[in-house]
């Protein structure tokens, strides 16, 4: 039957969909484990203990945005605290790893470990927008100095030296308690001014890079950008999985100047700073749909300061959206159902002659004006809306910890009871017995898709279960609407 052979390939891209999320999002979806930290051997220090033991003094720095400390042993920058963001554990959220970020790097591997070891002098200075820390030390006949400001009330921070052919490397990650999930990018981003190159590595352990635009090592949810002001060469080198470490080295002789952005990756934030540091959030190849999503979802949320509210009102718009295709679906899978004993005649008439049977099949949906697979067009179209929306409910911070009702309190992680993926999944059995031409009694292979989805769902973020849930809800309705009124 044609209807059965629908439903077939409806279960069988449905399950793809399934298969698909399960592989590449369902395992991932866990918080970042913290890993003991790797060194960089060839431009720190053999001694482990000269990483994880600085033996010069703290000098803390606090603004409205960070609590930032920097030793006074090669300058380092090892904490990095967001007062605005907290961790998991709900305090504030950490940058920098172990390691320390902005070691020193040199021409030579010695005259690194001579800086990196050097315990510097310094003094700071406040001004009006920010507070420089500048430090300095004995370098031949000459004083190094190394300079951090951190403006007060921004995401911003300028790195600087006042000898030539002197940078820096950072890494090996950022945020190392940050959440993760396998299909949005963690790792190390280079712009070359037209695009940005998301850096794997997966063939060779490093690569080089000539005047970068920015560089920037970014977790899901928050990055450490550098956006150098004169040209450097950029090298970066895969350490182990998930771990990298940048150098960036001044062009012929030049100052190593630079200002970066360390914060939180929100979109309009981002954007405000120039030079495309909202790439640092990697959309996908559906970005060109999760973009106005997500100025809809935040717009939403001005007006009504709830994101699962937000998503409620974006999944009622993208159903008004697909509701004329969805008419003409089910209006196509009654007609078949209709059509059924005519279609079992010309079989019955042509088994000996399979052309002259689809000539006339054909023939008879021609004249009825039906397509035999039109109850597949919604689900196929919905499918780019659905990534979309799912990078965007996995990248965007606006849901990290963001609360909906009672016991979600964070969208973008998964339901702690299971409410919504067990909901969605008894919804999803409601909507298939309401769909025309389904025998379930027959077509037991479609029983097992609620079953699969609510499985892979049960880890699923709410904010997604949330919108499949009243997808399906919205779906019921418009079937009884469709079957009721329209008919």
């Amino acid at each position: 039957m044609e209807e059965q052979k629908s439903g077939l390939l409806i279960f069988a891209l449905s399950l793809a969909l399934a298969l698909m999320l399960y592989f590449y999002f369902g395992s991932q979806l866990n918080r970042q484990s913290v890993r003991q930290p790797t060194e960089n051997k060839t431009q720190v220090s053999k001694k482990k203990s000269d990483i994880f033991k600085f033996s010069g003094k703290d000098i803390r720095i606090e603004t409205k945005k960070f609590i930032a400390v920097v030793n006074t042993q090669g300058g380092v920058l090892r904490s990095l605290k967001l007062k605005e963001y907290k961790g998991d554990d709900g305090k504030p959220m950490e940058l920098i790893p172990k390691e320390g970020f902005f070691w020193n790097v040199a021409s030579t591997e010695s005259l690194s470990e001579r800086l990196n070891n050097a315990i510097y002098s310094y003094k700071i200075k406040d001004g009006k927008n920010k507070t420089t820390l500048i430090l300095y030390t004995k370098l031949g006949n000459s004083t190094l100095e190394k300079s951090y400001s951190f403006y007060k009330n921004r995401y911003k921070i300028e790195l600087s030296f006042n000898a030539p052919g002197i940078g820096i490397f950072f890494g090996p990650k950022v945020a190392p308690k940050d959440r993760k999930a396998r299909y949005s990018f963690i790792g190390p981003l280079v712009f070359d001014g037209k695009k940005v190159k998301e850096v794997k590595l997966k063939k060779q352990p490093e690569e080089s890079f000539k005047s970068p635009v920015w560089v920037a090592l970014q977790s899901l949810y928050f990055t450490v950008t550098l956006i150098p002001e004169k040209p450097v060469d950029a090298i970066i080198k895969k350490i182990k999985k998930g771990s990298y470490y940048i150098t960036l080295k001044p062009e012929k002789g030049n100052l190593f100047i630079s200002w970066g952005f360390a914060g939180p990756k929100k979109y309009e934030l981002l954007k405000s700073y120039g030079m495309n540091l909202e790439q640092n959030i990697r959309f996908g190849i559906f970005g060109i749909i999760s973009k106005p999503l997500l100025y809809l979802m935040n717009w939403l949320y001005k007006i009504i300061p709830n994101y699962g509210v937000a998503i409620i009102i974006i999944t009622f718009i993208i159903k008004l959206i697909f509701h004329p295709l969805s008419v003409k679906a089910y209006k196509s899978m009654n007609k078949m159902k209709e059509l059924q004993p005519l279609i079992n005649q010309i079989r019955e008439a042509y088994k000996d002659d399979p052309s002259k049977m689809n000539q006339e099949l054909m023939e008879l949906y021609r004249k009825h004006k039906i397509n035999p697979f039109g109850g597949c067009l919604p689900l196929l179209l919905q499918i780019p809306v659905f990534f979309a929306l799912y990078k965007l409910l996995m990248v965007s911070i606006e849901l990290r910890h963001a609360p909906f009702i009672l016991w979600i309190t964070d969208l973008s992680a998964k339901d702690p009871y299971y409410v919504t993926p067990i909901l969605m999944g008894l919804t999803m059995l409601v909507q298939q017995l309401l769909t025309p031409g389904q025998d379930l009694s027959q077509n037991k292979f479609m029983l097992a898709l609620p079953v699969i989805f609510t499985i892979i769902f049960l880890n699923f973020p709410s904010g997604l279960c949330l919108y499949f849930l009243v997808s399906n809800i919205l779906s019921i309705g418009e079937q009884l609407l469709i079957k009721y009124v329209y008919s």
